[in-house]
């Protein structure tokens, strides 16, 4: 048969329909599949609060990166030529906020804390070994998934309808059954989402809602409307510019130096795409319900090669990429994010701008005590003599010596930090590494004695050094504490 190109056209248009159909149909099962988890959950019993905001939506743009939005800067790339990653953000930008700490360098875990106000150790979606080899899998599996108490739980149990609305699968995965209303649509665009969220909106005028959504458009394969493209100069016919190509990540050539420089372009393009709908959605929310409670984050970083040859020298990567991407090692470029806020008055810990993120760090582990407190929920404290111990309500001052901590890498051994006082520590037991660096510049630098110490004794413990899993070649420990401890004076820290 003499087929027409035309006619082998159709048939590709064809058989793309039968392979979308099929998708959809699978994110269809596992929407009424986590709708069905939700009936069967036991919720807890809250109260609202007089003057809680009636509609409260919480929107988490994947690998949203805090220097694509706001004015914090994490000093200029040494590893690579790199420029900052701006883009025009006037909608972000308009709103009150401040840059936050990520908890993990990943979706899984990091949404998790989100929603929890926990860390990754304490919620328990965290990876469960530290050999290099099961990193290797893990590129494929994923970790439990924690089944802490969340905020869209709480919210549940005070007569507040609940959405979930996700244009991915991974955040999908963790999250999936806290909602009474689910919405998968994988690989969906911002207007996707966000348009499907306003129309399930448009029935709920009258009651108390609770929305959580999660944007992809800045995750690989990133693919921004045509006009972003144009505007933001970006040569389409570059081979793998819409995800990633991690060859020659410590390299510099002419094609190396184009392809990196396109990418970027088309991250920039991307941020603004999201920023615009963004602003369009706000709009019709506010148009519709009156006052919402908005709060908007990055959910982790993305890194655009600017500390690959640091990476290379200090740190094994199973794919191998070097701070390209994410799920690596607790570079600022993955672990700062933005969050800002609409429609919540009295933020005392973001009246101060991106400065508190230095002395005091604001994590995402802050956002579900906070919303609780919004609404009159109980926001839970943490233990004063732990002062790691999880999220804290930005109603009040964050305490000048809180901790905050990242941990749960998906590539490679497992990599933990901890922030305090304009510092952080970065240790990696499998790699042989612990490090100080001040912040937001991550210059190297020797902790002050105490900070070293506070830093160090914060850190959760490694995958194995509870008994629970043995990294070959070496014995669990009993105390973890004393195991870093040891660990950070055979590399000749302390």
């Amino acid at each position: 048969m003499d087929w027409t190109t035309d006619a082998l056209a159709a048939l590709d248009r064809a058989a793309d329909a039968g392979l979308d159909a099929d998708a959809r149909l699978a994110d269809r099962y596992r929407e009424r599949r986590a709708d069905r988890e939700f009936r069967s959950r036991s919720l807890p019993t809250e109260r609202r609060g007089e003057g809680a905001p009636d509609h409260v939506v919480v929107v988490a743009v994947d690998a949203l990166r805090a220097d694509a939005v706001d004015e914090f800067r994490s000093g200029a790339p040494r590893d690579t030529d790199a420029t900052l990653l701006d883009a025009p953000t006037p909608f972000l930008d308009s709103l009150a906020g401040t840059t936050a700490v990520a908890p993990s360098t990943w979706t899984f875990p990091s949404v998790t804390s989100l929603v929890t106000g926990r860390y990754p150790s304490d919620h328990g979606a965290v990876r469960q070994t530290d050999d290099f080899a099961d990193s290797v899998a893990d590129v494929i599996g994923l970790p439990p998934t924690g089944d802490a108490t969340g905020i869209a739980e709480r919210f549940a149990g005070a007569g507040y309808d609940t959405y979930g609305g996700f244009g991915m699968l991974v955040p999908f995965l963790a999250l999936g059954g806290r909602f009474r209303t689910h919405r998968l649509r994988a690989d969906a665009s911002a207007d996707e989402v966000l348009g499907d969220h306003l129309s399930w909106l448009g029935e709920r005028r009258d009651r108390p809602t609770f929305s959580y959504l999660h944007l992809a458009d800045l995750h690989e394969p990133v693919d921004p409307p045509a006009d972003y493209w144009r505007a933001h100069d970006v040569d389409p016919s570059i081979p793998d510019v819409r995800s990633w190509r991690y060859e020659d990540v410590t390299e510099t050539t002419p094609a190396v130096a184009r392809y990196r420089e396109h990418r970027r372009r088309l991250y920039r393009a991307a941020v603004e795409y999201v920023d615009n709908r963004l602003a369009a959605y706000h709009r019709r929310l506010t148009d519709l319900l009156g006052d919402v409670a908005l709060v908007a984050v990055g959910d982790h970083g993305e890194g655009f090669w600017e500390r690959a040859a640091h990476a290379a020298r200090h740190f094994g990567d199973s794919r191998p990429a070097y701070c390209v991407g994410h799920g690596g090692a607790p570079y600022e470029a993955l672990t700062r994010v933005p969050l800002r806020v609409a429609g919540l008055d009295g933020l005392s810990a973001l009246d101060a701008g991106s400065s508190s993120t230095r002395d005091a760090p604001v994590s995402l582990v802050d956002v579900a005590p906070t919303l609780a407190d919004a609404v009159g929920f109980d926001p839970g404290t943490a233990d004063s003599d732990d002062r790691a111990a999880g999220g804290v309500s930005l109603f009040g001052d964050v305490p000048e010596d809180r901790i905050a901590l990242v941990e749960s890498g998906r590539y490679g051994y497992e990599k933990k930090a901890a922030y305090s006082r304009g510092y952080k520590l970065v240790v990696s037991r499998g790699d042989d590494y612990a490090a100080g660096f001040s912040v937001p510049d991550e210059e190297p630098v020797d902790l002050p004695p105490d900070v070293e110490s506070d830093l160090r004794d914060a850190l959760p413990a490694f995958p194995g050094e509870d008994g629970s899993e043995t990294v070959p070649g070496q014995e669990p420990d009993d105390s973890p504490s004393r195991s870093v401890e040891r660990r950070l004076a055979d590399l000749g820290y302390r």
